[in-house]
């Protein structure tokens, strides 16, 4: 008679058990090591897998570590998600054959040392351009709808330039 009296103790007791666990479980599991590997370094967690090239998953682990925390930089002095804007980063010589890429494109691999993000107005995108300038970009292409940044030190410094490549860029943070 005490068992019948008691049993929805006994059932919220064995709910509350199954919760707990599940929850348990799930902090395990988000907590272990995942697809995506992120870089944890002065209070920067970034997915690498935004700029993984389409063709071969993981490979936005080779993006310069440089170029993440100027990224980083640009995003808190823009206020703009700017990891959640990246159009390309790596890219495998496939890949950049197949977007029209440089053939010594600073996008492809091993080198990673350039990001296109997506800028959905002018405004948007004169503001990058500025801003990248200010954070230490010194290589800056400028289409109508994305910005790219590069950090590679072969290549001529403190230019601009436009898209289709061999056009004015429509703002030049460097004149």
């Amino acid at each position: 008679m005490a068992l019948k009296n008691n049993r929805h103790i006994y059932i919220g007791l064995g709910t509350m058990a199954l919760l707990m666990g599940g929850a348990f479980w799930a902090f395990r599991l988000s907590k272990s090591s995942s697809k995506f590997r992120t870089y944890k370094h002065k209070g920067i967690a970034v997915d690498f897998s935004v700029f993984d090239s389409p063709d071969i998953p993981g490979s936005g682990n080779c993006m310069d570590r440089r170029l993440i925390v100027m990224l980083h930089n640009l995003s808190v002095k823009t206020n703009y998600p700017i990891f959640s804007w990246i159009n390309s980063g790596a890219r495998s010589d496939a890949h950049n054959r197949k977007v029209g890429g440089a053939r010594n494109s600073s996008h492809k691999m091993p080198a990673c040392k350039a990001v296109d993000i997506r800028a959905s107005s002018r405004t948007i995108r004169n503001n990058l351009v500025m801003a990248a300038r200010d954070v230490g970009f010194k290589r800056i292409g400028v289409g109508n709808t994305f910005v790219h940044l590069d950090i590679d030190e072969g290549k001529s410094q403190y230019v601009a330039w436009g898209y289709p490549s061999g056009t004015v860029a429509a703002v030049n943070p460097f004149v």
